[in-house]
């Protein structure tokens, strides 16, 4: 039984793992504490936020085909929010050709729910490689030693996968080539719900490019609690700025756009993602370096969805499994 260390468990690290654990010896690494990557979720006292992804589409049969376990046992839920657009020209009603889904009771209980059951090693963040194919080894940033493997997956940012993998790799020049993009999401609670008339709201000619309810998201707790996420490129012209400065001038923008003072937000964090979507994805639906057993996937591969991350990763999966 080969041997395959996978690097990242987001759901396209996890989709792999799931896919070949019954045929292979599969190792997960993350270097986070918990697990999902973008699929995440914050808590905090009554409050919750999905603060990286805000829900997902399912327009594959292969990627409806797969949720439907997880949608009967009510892990996966159809959020029907109330969307609206929100430019200069004022508010428009928005209708989805797709159902909205969402974990429930929160973004990261899919992720949660696919590791069950899979040797994944958490807050072990994996510095580099060592060996040859078929002898690979992989070392942490506390020198640990890995391995061997008979072959490595990453499913990281592509980024983070031209700092990782040698330059021996055939696509590792690639890597580089591919654009992500930042993100702020900002996490507001408020003791006093109000309406602000949508559930979720895609806002143009705007730093904000979305901003909704994540509280009318099925399951969630009582605690009302408002997303915003910043648009791509006004993120990647900020994203050195000083975090409080980035706070007040999201919050006095989705203010302006509510027309509610958001600066009454009892409880207020931000976060920022460095690599949240995708202008410039890849070439293939993943990355394979036969010769050295090396291979990257991820939803960068295609374009920065969530279905593109599980694509990514069946498409491996298949060619794997027919021993391509």
């Amino acid at each position: 039984m080969n041997k395959i260390a996978i690097i990242g468990a987001g759901l396209s690290g996890l989709t792999l793992a799931l896919r070949l654990q019954k045929t292979h010896d599969i190792t997960l690494f993350e270097k986070s504490r918990g697990i999902g990557g973008r699929m995440a979720t914050r808590y905090a006292g009554d409050y919750e936020f999905d603060h990286g992804a805000q829900y997902f589409t399912a327009k594959s049969k292969a990627f409806q085909t797969f949720l439907e376990p997880y949608v009967a046992q009510g892990i996966v839920k159809d959020w029907q929010p109330k969307l609206v657009t929100i430019s200069q020209k004022g508010v428009k009603p928005r209708i989805s050709g797709h159902p909205s889904y969402v974990a429930a009771p929160r973004m990261n209980t899919l992720a949660k729910t696919m590791a069950q059951g899979l040797n994944i090693r958490g807050e072990t963040h994996i510095a580099k490689f060592e060996g040859v194919p078929g002898e690979w080894r992989l070392v942490d940033k506390t020198g640990h030693v890995h391995g061997p493997f008979d072959s490595i997956v990453t499913a990281i940012p592509s980024h983070q996968v031209a700092q990782l993998v040698p330059q021996s790799i055939i696509y590792h020049e690639e890597m580089t080539d591919i654009k992500m993009d930042a993100c702020f999401s900002l996490m507001l609670g408020f003791e006093e719900a109000f309406n602000p008339g949508f559930d979720g709201a895609f806002v143009e000619e705007s730093p904000i490019g979305w901003m909704s309810v994540n509280s009318s998201k099925p399951d969630r707790p009582q605690g009302f609690s408002m997303m915003v996420q910043s648009t791509n490129q006004w993120a990647e012209q900020h994203v050195d700025d000083d975090k409080q400065e980035v706070m007040d001038r999201l919050i006095a923008e989705a203010s302006n756009l509510t027309g509610h003072d958001l600066t009454k937000a009892d409880h207020k964090v931000i976060h920022r993602w460095l690599y949240a979507s995708t202008s410039r994805p890849g070439s293939e639906l993943f990355f394979h370096d036969e010769r050295n057993a090396v291979s990257s996937i991820g939803d960068w591969c295609i374009r920065g969805r969530v279905e593109a991350a599980f694509e990514s990763a069946t498409a491996l999966a298949d060619k794997i499994e027919q021993g391509v």
